[in-house]
């Protein structure tokens, strides 16, 4: 009688374990460069996210709030060049390095506006030099407390005489009375009561000025695009947008069309020949700002439309305004890969070659409130008062 054989066993052979070792080598490194692939596109997404995202709050902040430059004013008093407590002075390209993060370059935006929500009647006293009092209507108050430096605007009926100033004190919200400093610099027309200012038979037109400074600054070693409410150095400020490296400011101006009878083909205001780009001031290599003074005088409502007048650097002919930003990441890109930020209008990129992302946005805003078609005060017309009988044209 046979023993049945028991079966012999056998393990795998070297070739047959070197093809699994090799084929599972092969899926293990797939898997593997794709988990590093993915996380590589992550870690971009997340540090490029942050900047896309600066940039694009940057933006929408200045083409919100920039159309309103002007509204409620005399178009000459809309935009600020003025450089008192700047630093270095500097309106244009100002750099500033901050320490382990780089240099940033910036310039400054400073307008006004009239706060659309906010009317009173009053009237100042006669005495023809600041603090000028200023006294409301009868039963009248500020109606909300009102912080020192906040502007003012005091304006007759039909617009014909304002007067510009600033708080020269707090008031409170059941206020009746202010004291009032000149915010307006010396030559700009309106800086004196005059006419209706001090007569209470025609009591004037109580209003607040919005004065918004947009520029970057560093605060806590990172830049930021920051929005001051006022043009006092230590003013009140919002942070906009961080890590900003570049903010770029142009200003485009009234051009007279070639059928023009005065000024067709007449020279740019900054003098340069050529291209349509010549009305267009901030944007060049040689510093170039809208102005205000004796020599640069600004329309006014009575000023024709087809005048030399509209076509000067006078900042009342400002009609639409260049804005720029470049926003760099927080941390480097994973990649490695070296880029540089590139001109932005007449700034030169301030930092080197780095592994940083970064991302540009341009846009031009057009001020659709410095075409001084209307009178810039509430409506209000009196038979055989010259100054209501002129606000009756415009559109």
């Amino acid at each position: 009688m046979s023993t049945p054989r028991t079966p012999a066993r056998r393990g795998f052979t070297l070739i047959e374990l070197l093809v699994g070792i090799t084929v599972s080598s092969v899926v293990l490194l797939a898997v593997a460069a794709t988990i590093i692939a993915v996380n590589d596109i992550f870690q971009k997404n997340t540090v490029s996210k942050t900047a896309v995202e600066g940039s694009r709050v940057g933006m929408d902040y200045l083409n919100r709030t920039l159309r309103y430059a002007g509204y409620g004013l005399d178009p000459a008093i809309a935009f600020d060049f003025g450089t008192d407590g700047l630093p270095e002075d500097r309106k244009d390209n100002y750099t500033e390095e901050v320490e382990d993060w780089g240099s940033f370059v910036t310039d400054d935006l400073a307008f006004r506006y009239r706060d659309p929500m906010y009317l009173r009647r009053g009237q100042l006293d006669g005495t023809g030099a600041p603090p000028f009092q200023l006294t409301l209507e009868p039963a009248a108050n500020f109606g909300q407390p009102l912080r020192q430096g906040q502007a003012v605007l005091v304006a007759c009926p039909g617009g014909q005489d304002y007067f510009l100033g600033r708080l020269a004190a707090d008031v409170t919200a059941d206020g009746t009375t202010a004291s009032l400093e000149t915010a307006l610099a010396a030559g700009i027309p309106g800086d004196v009561p005059k006419g209706c200012m001090t007569d209470s038979t025609r009591m004037p037109f109580v209003m607040l000025v919005q004065e918004k400074r947009l520029r970057v600054e560093a605060h806590g070693g990172r830049p930021y695009l920051v929005v001051k409410h006022g043009w006092a150095e230590d003013a009140d400020f919002d942070p906009i947008a961080a890590d900003v490296e570049s903010f770029q400011v142009s200003y485009q101006m009234n051009r007279p069309p070639a059928n023009s009878a005065c000024c067709a083909g007449q020279a740019a205001p900054d003098g340069a020949v050529g291209s349509g780009m010549a009305w267009v001031l901030g944007d060049e290599d040689a510093v170039m700002l809208p102005k205000y003074d004796a020599d640069v005088p600004p329309p006014t409502y009575s000023t024709p439309y087809d005048d030399a007048l509209r076509y000067n650097m006078n900042t009342a002919n400002i009609r639409s305004v260049g804005v720029g930003l470049t926003v760099r990441s927080v941390r480097p890109m994973p990649s490695g890969k070296k880029n540089q930020a590139r001109r932005l209008f007449n700034a030169d990129p301030v930092n080197g070659e780095d592994t940083f992302f970064r991302t540009t946005v341009e846009t031009s805003v057009r001020i659709p409130n410095m075409t001084s078609r209307a009178f810039f005060i509430p409506e209000l017309r009196a038979a055989g008062v010259a100054g209501d009988l002129k606000n009756v044209w415009g559109g």
